[in-house]
């Protein structure tokens, strides 16, 4: 019975809210997924896939992007590789590979093929990279998902261009933000990249505070690595909250920030968070560890992910980016994140975090689902190995139970 009173929830919240949606702001757009669709898809149809793509389409003359890769998204493929053709667009593109030349979205190779503008992050200090390919099987991250038009409009946030996050299958969360002074402080970072040739540990710090667009927003923007992003923004931000702090993360294992969240919710502040499955299953002892202290800690059970790197402070602050909350994110790779102080976008940012937060059932307020399995609705039917365990959907033994 209960099952079917939680589906019916879910089916309802489908019917009622769309699984996209866009909040107008004079300065900033802010562009939500909810992860209720039940497959990945190529097609255009979350609002931020929506949004880039016009924005390509209708770009003519100069073009910077910095993104992770590019996976099954033909349209927006499409319109990167019309203007990476035309000699009158100057286009400067940078993807991720790993120091075996390789990314793991199959689709960025094929891009690059076809786009001889693009650059990749694999040019960096030798000895710092085989230390870290021995923890972590792979090189640093270019994470960014970044792209600057020549109108200075600024297309970022947490969605990647793939059929999960662009395609819509992800919670996600995404901005387009329309001001010369961000465009130019990005533009700054991407030239270092493009132009020098310098990625992650071997960057020039680039950051801006107190940035004041035209709305009235203030705005402080990060590029990693940068250590400050946790001395000046996220640890301040926690440490002056007086209300509540809601925390949408992909993966979260920064002992500092958790620290903070613990004394937030020690001092009376409401602290919630949502995870995401995969992430609480691999590492438990964090998501124990705020559970132990009293916070509301729900691990998702959608299928798709909680890939948002999210946070809002007393219904002004908005913490986000590319960044998840990691010591790797910060140090090591190339990431960008900003604080957005406008009590509009907070609200609007609070009511998506509610939403999610009703979605997942109370049962997983005190244990963790299965990422794949019958834990997670419609992960044994979607075509993603949901736990990275090489097994997918009817292959996966806890699909057959």
């Amino acid at each position: 019975m209960r099952k079917i009173i939680i589906f019916l929830f879910l089916f309802l919240i489908a019917a009622i809210i769309p699984v996209f949606a866009v909040v107008e702001d004079n300065s900033i757009d802010l562009m939500f997924n909810y992860p209720f669709y039940r497959k990945p898809s190529y097609k255009i149809r979350t609002q931020a896939a929506k949004v880039l793509y016009e924005e390509l389409k209708q770009e003519n003359k100069s073009l910077d992007f910095m993104m992770y890769g590019i996976y099954n998204q033909p349209n927006i493929f499409m319109q990167i590789s019309r203007l990476c053709n035309n000699p009158d667009v100057n286009v400067r593109g940078i993807v991720d590979v790993n120091t075996r030349g390789k990314n793991d979205y199959p689709d960025t190779h094929k891009l690059q093929f076809q786009c001889k503008c693009i650059k990749t992050d694999f040019a960096i200090r030798d000895e710092m990279q085989e230390y870290y390919d021995k923890q972590k099987k792979l090189g640093y991250l270019m994470h960014n998902k970044v792209f600057v038009f020549s109108n200075d409009h600024v297309w970022t946030g947490s969605t990647n261009i793939s059929s999960t996050c662009s395609g819509g299958f992800n919670a996600n969360v995404s901005y387009l933000i329309k001001d010369k002074k961000v465009a130019d402080i990005y533009r700054q970072e991407i030239s270092q990249m493009y132009d020098d040739e310098k990625f992650h540990i071997d960057k020039q710090k680039v950051f801006a505070k107190n940035l004041i667009l035209a709305d009235g927003t203030i705005l402080d923007i990060y590029f990693a690595p940068n250590e400050d992003i946790l001395s000046d923004a996220i640890i301040p931000s926690f440490q002056n909250a007086k209300k509540s702090i809601y925390v949408g993360m992909f993966y979260f294992t920064n002992k500092n920030i958790l620290e903070e969240l613990i004394k937030a919710k020690s001092r009376g502040v409401d602290v919630k968070v949502i995870v995401d499955a995969s992430f609480a299953k691999d590492f438990s002892k964090y998501i124990n560890l705020m559970r132990e202290n009293k916070i509301p800690v729900k691990v998702e059970n959608w299928a798709g992910k909680m890939h948002c790197k999210l946070a809002v402070i007393d219904d002004n602050i908005t913490l986000t980016g590319s960044l998840n909350w990691t010591n790797s994110a910060v140090n090591f790779n190339d990431e960008n994140f900003f604080k957005i102080q406008n009590s509009r976008i907070a609200n609007e940012t609070n009511k998506y975090f509610y939403v999610l937060w009703k979605s997942i059932p109370d049962k997983w307020l005190y244990y963790i689902p299965e990422a794949e399995g019958m834990d997670s609705k419609y992960s044994c039917k979607d075509g993603i190995d949901n736990d990275h365990n090489g097994l997918t959907d009817k292959n996966d033994p806890k699909c057959k139970l």
